[in-house]
């Protein structure tokens, strides 16, 4: 049995990911897609422009037959846990084939770099630690430790987001076949646009550049439509402004930094530096997010990690390493993901839990309750800031699209 893993964050669901998913069941001869989603929050640290429930749903109905969550502590961190926690997922429930996109598109390129990185791991560290002590971020300084140690061309590779993401898969993909999983990788080049492009007459466009259309408002369903299918189009003609949301969200961050002390802010997760005192002094002289978000960038901390920590913040995320714990929460499922759901339950020891129903199975797998309970909590702060019934759209209360 042939099982496509994809990972995603479908923020919002457009042409380039139903051409990757396609391409990739036809390169494959799949006979099941799994798409392993972010929920609530990204890996750069913004909400999602639809809620979890509904990008799930559009990617079911646009051909992925299964669509699980990445935990929150994974979706919204870095590249490397990022990759890991959908890889570990994907592997967990059997996928034997894992396609991704990448600027390059060249598979043979992208594992001969994996290979040198860990070839030449304690080489490229060495350097990575001599540049952040001058003070550029631990991504900045890893590529400089790449130029150095492999070459410019090798490093050029680690600029592009979906090229970080790539390397980083496979890297984790290498992990679980010395493990003894027979996994497949295979690589689908962006077609069309990159990520912040977009190709009117290719009918292409990156989601960062359709979140900004839609950022900027007043956007047509008819304009959304060139570039993404009619039912992801439809929803999003009727989100609120990613402004309005945002500017709740600074509201509720003010509240938070008002009320906490110095010590409280210095235990958010991946605070450090005293980074605590700088964002209590700027969060009273900036008049918006995107104010405070500058004045706390720096040539140590990217816009990325500047947004995680916030998000952090407001959902009170107070552990210097937190439980990572996998399993596969069932977002949406097709009549063949159905199937292949009762499939994986059959399997006389699951590598994971399946969970398709928070409240009666949740406590039948107590060893990942820790890393659930954030999942929760972030989808609570994103109904707080969307303006949204909190019961209603509460996880517990929320279930699953099933075909």
């Amino acid at each position: 049995m042939r099982i496509l893993g994809i990972t995603a964050e479908y923020n919002p669901f457009h042409n380039g990911h139903r051409y990757h998913l396609e391409k990739s069941m036809e390169n494959t001869g799949a006979e099941y897609s799994v798409a392993v989603m972010s929920g609530s929050f990204t890996q750069r640290g913004e909400a999602a422009v639809l809620d979890k429930w509904s990008r799930s749903r559009i990617a079911v109905e646009n051909g992925v037959d299964l669509v699980l969550e990445l935990p929150f502590i994974f979706a919204c961190s870095r590249a490397e846990v990022f990759a890991s926690g959908a890889i570990d997922i994907l592997t967990g429930i059997g996928a034997t084939h894992i396609s991704f996109g990448s600027e390059s598109g060249d598979l043979h390129r992208l594992e001969a770099v994996v290979q040198k990185l860990s070839k030449y791991k304690d080489n490229i560290n060495e350097i990575r630690q001599l540049e952040m002590k001058k003070g550029y971020s631990s991504v900045k300084a890893f590529q400089k430790g790449v130029e150095r140690i492999l070459s410019r061309d090798e490093a050029s590779l680690m600029t592009e987001p979906n090229n970080i993401l790539a390397i980083e898969y496979l890297k984790r993909i290498s992990y679980w076949r010395e493990k003894g999983h027979a996994v497949t990788a295979h690589v689908v080049k962006r077609f069309g646009s990159g990520y912040r492009e977009y190709n009117e007459l290719a009918g292409f466009a990156g989601a960062s550049v359709l979140r900004e259309m839609i950022r900027e408002g007043a956007v047509r369903e008819t304009v959304l439509r060139e570039y993404m299918p009619d039912n992801s189009a439809a929803e999003l003609v009727r989100v609120q402004n990613p402004r309005q949301v945002e500017e709740r969200a600074f509201l509720l961050l003010k509240g938070e930094l008002m009320k906490s002390g110095n010590e409280e802010m210095a235990r958010i997760h991946c605070m450090g530096e005293g980074l605590e005192n700088k964002f209590r002094k700027e969060i009273v002289k900036a008049s918006s997010m995107d104010h405070l978000v500058s004045a706390m960038v720096s040539k140590r901390y990217t816009e990325s990690t500047v947004r995680r920590l916030i998000i952090y913040i407001l959902i009170g995320l107070k552990e210097y390493n937190p439980q990572k714990n996998i399993y596969a929460r069932v977002l949406a499922a097709g009549e063949k993901g159905r199937r292949l759901i009762k499939l994986i339950k059959k399997q006389e020891n699951p590598h994971i839990p399946i969970i398709t129903n928070i409240n009666k199975e949740k406590d039948l797998y107590r060893d990942v309750e820790e890393t659930l309970k954030y999942d929760i909590i972030s989808s609570d702060v994103y109904n707080v800031i969307n303006a949204r019934d909190l019961y209603i759209f509460s996880d517990k209360v929320m279930k699953p699209y099933i075909v």
